[in-house]
């Protein structure tokens, strides 16, 4: 299993670094991403209090979100798991990785914590990585997973999980205690339904690190993979938001 290390720059630079087998693997963000102003749709309007972040809603049925940083010289893999797709007036992104990719996107913005410290999202657990367990490195898959990245380099980041295995509530360390994954929820009785969360980024990381986190939230990333244990993983994600109090 790679182990994910993600190193952060704002705006222009996003590392991560990955150790496997073949050895070192690090993502850089080496040219600027295109330039991107939002637009709001016609006739909608954000609730009060609430930033959309995400709702995939500017990207054609089938494609990969444009706008989300891969690895360089990695895009064609991350293309191959990411998709976004409409059901109705449902546009989510659909993650399926059955080849052994693991690749992870991510989106970096300005995130005023104090002012927004709720990230809300959903996500619909689709294929369960057989075997897979967040605590072994050569299990270590998730069919759901979104991160909450903290600072410019620092590598400090917590993960969300829908874990094939390991119950609500479970924590676990990682990267030297850099990464604390929390499970969400686990097994087959949640496949297939819309789950719905608000986390507190700074007092859910502080929990998760047992101290004072000292540096800002820049950015959130996403994660379905089964290359440690050789299966498929998928999940469909939406709606992803911060707000000044909890949307669920």
């Amino acid at each position: 299993m790679k182990k994910f290390t993600l190193v952060l720059a704002c705006l222009m630079t996003v590392a991560l670094c990955a150790t496997g087998q073949a050895g070192a693997k690090a993502l850089a963000i080496t040219q600027k991403p295109p330039k991107h102003v939002e637009k709001k749709e016609s006739g909608s309007a954000e609730p009060a209090g609430v930033k959309v972040i995400e709702n995939f809603k500017k990207y054609q049925d089938g494609k990969f979100p444009k706008w989300w940083k891969t690895w360089p010289l990695q895009r064609g893999d991350a293309q191959q798991v990411y998709r976004v797709k409409v059901e109705g007036n449902l546009h989510y992104l659909s993650a399926y990785d059955d080849k052994d990719l693991s690749e992870q996107i991510m989106k970096v913005f300005v995130w005023n914590t104090d002012e927004y410290p709720y990230l809300n999202w959903r996500w619909r657990p689709k294929v369960l990585p057989s075997g897979a367990t967040e605590n072994q490195d050569n299990k270590n898959d998730s069919a759901c997973g979104v991160y909450i990245i903290f600072g410019r380099y620092s590598g400090v980041a917590s993960k969300y999980v829908w874990s094939t295995s390991l119950p609500k509530g479970t924590v676990v360390s990682r990267r030297g205690g850099d990464l604390r994954i929390l499970s969400m929820g686990s097994g087959q009785g949640g496949v297939g339904k819309w789950h719905s969360y608000s986390v507190n980024a700074m007092q859910s990381a502080e929990k998760l690190f047992g101290k004072p986190m000292t540096r800002k939230a820049s950015g959130v990333g996403i994660l379905t993979d089964g290359n440690a244990t050789h299966t498929a993983a998928a999940c469909d994600y939406a709606d992803f938001s911060i707000s000044k109090k909890p949307l669920y």
